[in-house]
């Protein structure tokens, strides 16, 4: 008996208690993002986030950083997965076939362009690899998966943390830019979500820019991001392989998009209660928030100017041709 309490207590209860400190403080700085904006009047997403940022030099506290990144990234997956809840068929055939078409169009414009670019500045071209991948497909996620297939010693941590703190930093500034600049464009919310969603680095952030706008942009942005997300395990299998190095089993596997399907297939079928599927949505728009909160706090300007100034540069020119390449293809598709 006190052998399987203690398998219990290593398995669930360390990890929660180391988890904790770090949560909770997450989930204060949600609600109380959620509390003023019910009272002002303004998006509890972005407020959120400034909060987020007020709190980042206690991201680094060894108390704190387990359950900020279980936030970050665990929280994460689950509200993405849950939002699978609040779209349906419809939503995908009003889209077409255009999301894919642009995300396909340009994850390898934007990859080449980072081997080229990193080459001109001087960097380290596993780098720059790094780099490419994270800006095209997802992110953090997808600079950690591919890190992991690197031949050990071929890649310092200082330039995956790098890529790391350059690409959130970038994704929270397009959140916020990105959404009025496509307004003042002329865009509607629709193509707003499609370009939102084939521009932003990470999950929670194309799909919190995205909700800013509107419900519509929000859905449409955070599918055409999970198509991107759909792209990194093959492109992991494939990076593996011509690295010489059989570990791509050890990347961060998309698995929250399993759930996003399972639950985008069931209520395109009519099998969700909409009772439950309010509850779904709800408890996904909870974690989103409890994740922008997360990501404000690992936004640190510091560790971002200790890193220099050229992988930040090429990370900045990735996310702009991303942009640029993700207006032209939809300019073009949709001729």
């Amino acid at each position: 008996m006190n052998q399987t309490l203690r398998a219990l207590d290593t398995r669930w209860w360390a990890p929660a208690r180391l988890r904790y400190p770090g949560t909770a403080l997450c989930v204060v700085l949600a609600l109380a993002g959620s509390f003023l904006a019910e009272h002002y009047g303004a998006p509890a997403l972005v407020l959120v986030l400034l909060l987020g940022f007020g709190f980042a030099s206690q991201a680094a506290d060894t108390r704190l950083r387990p359950g900020v990144e279980f936030c970050s990234r665990q929280v994460l997956r689950v509200g993405i997965a849950l939002l699978g809840a609040r779209i349906g068929v419809e939503q995908l055939m009003a889209v077409g076939s255009l999301p894919l078409l642009v995300v396909l169009t340009c994850t390898p414009i934007i990859i080449s362009s980072a081997l080229l670019l990193g080459h001109w500045l001087g960097l380290p071209r596993l780098q720059s690899l790094v780099a490419g991948v994270a800006v095209a497909i997802c992110g953090v996620s997808a600079a950690i998966a591919v890190a992991a297939v690197i031949p050990q010693g071929k890649l310092e941590d200082r330039r995956l943390l790098g890529v790391v703190v350059g690409v959130t930093a970038l994704g929270t500034i397009s959140m916020l830019a990105l959404p009025p600049l496509f307004s003042l464009l002329g865009y509607s919310d629709p193509q707003t979500g499609l370009l939102l969603g084939a521009s932003i680095h990470d999950v929670a952030q194309a799909a919190g820019a995205g909700y800013l706008v509107s419900d519509t942009a929000g859905d449409i942005a955070t599918l055409t991001k999970l198509l991107r997300v759909a792209l990194l395990a093959p492109l992991v299998l494939l990076l593996g392989a011509l690295l010489n190095r059989n570990s791509a089993g050890k990347a961060e596997h998309p698995w929250f998009l399993l759930g996003f399907v399972v639950l985008f297939g069931m209520n395109s079928l009519g099998w969700l209660p909409n009772d439950f599927r309010h509850a779904l949505t709800t408890t996904s728009q909870a974690c989103l928030l409890v994740t922008m909160a997360a990501l404000g706090m690992r936004t640190s300007l510091s560790s971002l100017i200790a890193q220099g100034w050229k992988p930040f540069a090429l990370l900045a020119l990735l996310s702009a041709l991303l942009v640029l390449t993700a207006m032209t293809s939809l300019a073009t598709y949709s001729l």
